[in-house]
């Protein structure tokens, strides 16, 4: 009976198993040979319909180096203050009405009038739209720190390029405009120290001494001037929507003209002599200097600009 059971069995396998062998029988040649499957393409590195955003460091050099030796003068001429004298009680002093603090300005140090310094730092971003694999047209921002202030300015740009594998040099131009900066100037300073009045003035305000010295100041510039750019790089692809990009560009600085101008600086007064509180004598008292409007004009602004940065592609 067992050898029966097992004879079943095995007659049953042996029904449920030969399909799957004969599906799996041996494997008959066809005479066509094997084809392998190409790999996917590599991606263009550079694209027509492409946006590009590129955001970059930037090392900016003034076209005018240097600065302009100004010496400390003082531009008051003559320089004698107003005074009032008593014979009578022996008392002299300076009201203070009669004798204001004096700034004046007497010359440009800076020889760049928009850094007020030799070279600077700063960055900027630019967006690129390339209608074709070989042009563009663009928008940029770019902010550089001047002396003690910021300039910073955007263009419209275009831009032309030639791809040969990962690189692509390229070269642009652009116009725009430019705001901020400034120059540097000297001033001289007069400063007063006022105390109180003794005797038939009571306690009215006199002039106890004076200080003269010399400053040098920024005055930062408030007008927008036109901006014109020129420049040439080379652009690096790691990947097919990364890169590097390093370039060299020319801005000329245009706008204003109006340059530094001298001005008359008046202070009038009167030396009084009193007796007693009443009028003796009063004698007339004009102090002039040279002052100095700073300009208005584009002139010494023109600099040159290197960017490093970095390229996302899309």
């Amino acid at each position: 009976m067992k050898k029966l059971t097992l004879t079943f069995c095995a007659l049953f396998a042996l029904f449920a198993a030969a399909p799957a062998i004969i599906a799996d029988g041996p494997e008959q040649y066809s005479g066509k040979k094997e084809v392998m499957q190409p790999a996917p393409p590599v991606c263009d590195f550079y694209r027509a319909h492409e946006w590009d955003l590129s955001i970059w460091a930037a090392w900016a050099f003034a076209s005018d180096t240097g600065q302009i030796d100004v010496p400390n003068v003082d531009p008051f001429s003559p320089d004698t203050d107003p005074s009032t004298f008593d014979i009578f009680t022996g008392f002299s002093g300076e009201q203070k009405i009669d004798n204001p603090d004096e700034r004046v300005n007497i010359g440009r140090v800076s020889s760049n009038k928009i850094f007020a310094r030799d070279d600077t730092q700063g960055g900027g971003v630019d967006v690129k739209y390339f209608w074709s694999k070989y042009f563009g047209v663009g928008v940029e921002g770019l902010g550089l720190a001047a002396d003690t202030n910021f300039a910073g300015g955007g263009l419209m740009t275009l831009t032309a390029r030639y791809p040969f594998g990962r690189f692509a040099p390229y070269a642009w131009g652009g116009l725009g405009f430019i705001a901020g900066g400034g120059a540097d100037y000297k001033f001289f300073n007069e400063k007063h120290r006022y105390a109180a009045g003794t005797g038939i003035y009571g306690s009215s305000l006199f002039v106890a001494n004076e200080q003269e010295f010399w400053t040098t100041d920024t005055i930062h510039n408030h007008h927008i001037r036109g901006l014109g750019q020129i420049g040439a790089g080379l652009e690096f692809r790691v990947t097919c929507h990364i890169g590097l990009m390093a370039d060299f560009s020319w801005n000329f600085v245009f706008g204003h003209d109006d340059h530094d101008q001298e001005f008359l600086i008046t202070n009038q007064g009167s030396n009084i002599t009193n007796f007693n509180g009443a009028l003796f004598a009063s004698t007339p008292v004009i102090n002039t200097a040279i002052g100095l409007n700073p300009a208005n004009d584009s002139d010494r602004q023109d600099f040159g600009l290197v960017r490093f940065g970095v390229t996302f592609s899309y």
